[in-house]
């Protein structure tokens, strides 16, 4: 997921890591999908290796210098392509980088978005279907409960992705205009100068939203 938020911000923007990193620690994403700030300038150098995005200048010397970067033709075309394969992955976990998928939206073409959504969940009820059918055989009276719970579990995160993608469906209007307005936050505002503060009492995105973006 790192490499998709790093390409979606500099498809805004040219900036440097620390401003994608304290994005990253605004949005509470760190946490939610276990982002480390050492993973954010590892993943720059892969992609500047890669020629998704290129080194256009240096601010700053010494220790404190910063790397400023841009991204690619080639670079936009793999964010697009990165999108659309996270749309159409499953839900794996808790936590699941897809959760923090939606903002990014405007990236890829709305019909597309929606061919992508609808043949995901044709997929997810069809192995809806083929759990419950195996369930049907697998399970009789002396079956052991630890295979019951089993497949309520299996069917019941099939349920939930199912209710997910299909909320996201219903939705996708209201999520690309969120998707517009942090787009609109990021380039206009600079993260970076945000001061270190307590996690706890660290400012969410939605109180910049007010601030910075109203009328």
């Amino acid at each position: 997921m790192i490499k998709v938020l790093i390409l979606y911000y500099l498809s805004l923007k040219s900036t440097h890591g620390y401003e994608i990193q304290k994005f990253i620690q605004i949005n509470h994403m760190d946490s939610w999908t276990k982002i480390q700030s050492g993973s954010i300038y590892y993943a720059l150098a892969k992609l500047e290796k890669e020629g998704l995005i290129r080194l256009i200048r240096e601010e700053g010397k010494g220790s404190k210098a910063r790397k400023i970067y841009e991204i690619t033709s080639k670079g936009l075309e793999e964010l697009k392509v990165l999108v659309r394969k996270e749309l159409a992955a499953p839900i794996g976990e808790v936590g699941s980088d897809k959760f923090i998928l939606y903002p990014l939206l405007t990236v890829t073409d709305e019909k597309e978005i929606q061919d992508i959504l609808n043949n995901h969940i044709a997929q997810l009820q069809e192995k809806k279907a083929d759990t419950e059918h195996w369930r049907n055989i697998k399970l009789n009276d002396s079956s052991l409960e630890v295979e019951r719970i089993s497949f309520e579990m299996m069917l019941s995160s099939l349920d939930y992705q199912i209710q997910w993608h299909q909320a996201l469906l219903s939705q996708l209007d209201q999520c690309t205009a969120n998707s517009r307005e942090i787009a609109k936050l990021i380039t206009t505002y600079d993260f970076s100068t945000l001061q270190p503060v307590d996690r706890d009492d660290i400012t969410d995105l939605e109180s910049l939203k007010k601030q910075i973006l109203k009328p």
